[in-house]
């Protein structure tokens, strides 16, 4: 009897993981990517509202495209994404972000005041 315990119990313990695994639902979807680039004091070249579903989860690949030697940086105000280093021209960085359920944002270039915009979180 003490013999089929240890294989019985690995047994069960092996079924409930895949249980559990297969009641958390799907895995979270990939990442969306938005690419964003630094060149002339601007975002994108206009700095543009960007909208964005609740739980929604954003990569962000942010490039200093500047033809001189400008150097930029990139934070979200209120989702902890911080300036960073200074980015010479052709770096980038990159961050990943899960929208939080609703709010407005301000994604900002830490050295250039007026170099920025909104990100929206709304349902719709």
């Amino acid at each position: 009897m003490k013999r089929l315990a240890l294989p019985l119990a690995a047994v069960l313990l092996v079924a409930g993981v895949a249980l559990a695994l297969a009641l958390r639902g799907r895995a979270p979807a990939e990442p969306r990517t938005v690419r964003m680039s630094m060149s002339e004091y601007a975002f994108n070249g206009t700095n543009p509202t960007l909208r964005f579903k609740p739980g929604e989860r954003i990569h962000f690949i942010v490039t200093n495209d500047e033809s001189t030697n400008v150097l930029h940086n990139f934070r979200i105000v209120g989702l902890n994404v911080e300036c960073g280093p200074p980015m010479k021209p052709g770096e980038t960085r990159e961050v990943t972000v899960t929208m939080p359920k609703s709010g407005e944002f301000a994604y900002t270039c830490c050295t250039h005041p007026g170099m920025g915009g909104t990100m929206v979180v709304a349902k719709k």
